[in-house]
């Protein structure tokens, strides 16, 4: 349970990061809408509370895999690795408590890509995780071909935050 939990933190920290390093080289707006989404999401909300702190240093890089996705979350300031890994077993936390959510519950305490993380894993998706020198690695894997298929589609979202320009995630 505690594994299946931690990939929909993770997820949500994977597109959290997406967006907040990217809205850090934008207007403040941007940023600000990342925050107040995130500030919403009971899973996301603790990445939130560290989110000016963290943000301007968070990265990650998503990579296909035959079977799945992996997903690497990391800061660039070594002196902030400590807050970020912390921030994110508190993640790991709120989205234990979100698996026994009932499915309605989810829809309006989960941010959308909380939502998504939360259905691949009740959909049986397997996950495999631990942290790294700057931050964490997950891997999300399947042998469901519709399963896969939910995993390669948070995946390319997420792929696609990463990769917008400031601009485009302002629209967002």
């Amino acid at each position: 349970m505690k594994k299946i939990v931690s990939i929909a933190m993770i997820l949500a920290l994977t597109c959290a990061t997406a967006w907040a390093g990217e809205a850090t080289k934008s207007a403040a707006p941007s940023m600000a809408e990342a925050k107040a989404m995130m500030e919403k999401c009971a899973i996301c909300k603790s990445m939130a509370a560290h989110f000016d702190e963290l943000a301007p240093s968070m990265k990650m890089e998503v990579v296909s895999l035959n079977d799945g996705v992996a997903l690497q979350h990391y800061v660039t300031d070594p002196t902030k690795v400590a807050l970020f890994q912390a921030t994110c077993d508190e993640m790991a936390k709120n989205g234990e408590a979100s698996m026994a959510m009932s499915d309605d519950e989810a829809k309006t305490a989960l941010c959308p890509m909380c939502q998504n993380m939360r259905s691949a894993m009740k959909a049986g998706a397997r996950m495999s995780m631990g942290k790294t020198k700057r931050g964490d690695l997950m891997v999300m894997t399947s042998s469901d071909a519709a399963v896969q298929a939910q995993l390669a589609g948070i995946g390319k979202e997420c792929a696609a935050m990463a990769a917008m320009k400031p601009q485009q995630q302002a629209a967002k």
